[in-house]
């Protein structure tokens, strides 16, 4: 597998595809969207960016891994993903902070949104290289959430997160430097209900 070359002060991407799905009752990394696996078609779109892209797999891992095994990224398996998303998050960091030590930034990203604006990273990328000491939170109905950009000296802070709350406390903590992207596609597929949903709106978008 070959893996894209890190430019000086390149922003890294951090796709977490790591957790159990248990509400959705499966393997929810693996559905078929449009008819590609969801963890393929999030890292595809990550990609598309032309900077490094980091892959967290855990539950499930071996299933995941080999339908990104031919895509130009990384992949790294934390076996703590029971822990909860803000676990899986630290270890993609630890590893962001020895293997990428130039990076600028992370990008954090999820691999179980596949509503999301394909041109919201792009325009967070872009924010970032003309302020970078901003912290880049989409936010949808009020509710903050991936994909968010993290400046590098969060990198200390973010790899002593645990437990489901992720980096929520952290942003808080940073609202001084916090700007804000409005999103309306950050639809986390967590159940069987919102596969049906994202399936039916891509459907009416193809039918236009």
């Amino acid at each position: 597998m070959s893996h894209p070359v890190e430019s000086p002060a390149s922003p890294v991407i951090l796709l977490l595809a790591a957790g159990e799905s248990l509400r959705f009752g499966g393997i929810k990394q693996l559905v078929e969207i449009q008819g590609e696996p969801m963890v393929r078609r999030a890292a595809r779109s990550a990609l598309e960016h032309d900077i490094p892209v980091v892959v967290v797999t855990g539950a499930y891992a071996e299933q995941v891994e080999a339908v990104l095994d031919d895509l130009p990224l990384r992949l790294i398996r934390f076996d703590g993903w029971h822990e909860g998303m803000g676990s899986s998050l630290a270890a993609g960091v630890r590893y962001l902070d020895v293997e990428y030590p130039q990076a600028s930034a992370l990008l954090l990203c999820l691999a179980d949104q596949p509503l999301l604006d394909a041109a919201l990273p792009g325009h967070m990328l872009q924010r970032h290289a003309l302020a970078p000491e901003r912290l880049l939170v989409s936010e949808q109905n009020g509710i903050s959430g991936p994909p968010v950009l993290f400046p590098r000296d969060c990198f200390a802070a973010l790899m002593s997160c645990s437990g489901p709350r992720g980096a929520h406390d952290l942003i808080e903590r940073e609202a001084f430097r916090v700007e804000r992207f409005i999103s309306h596609g950050n639809i986390d597929v967590d159940t069987l209900l919102d596969l049906r949903h994202v399936r039916d709106q891509l459907a009416g978008d193809d039918s236009c």
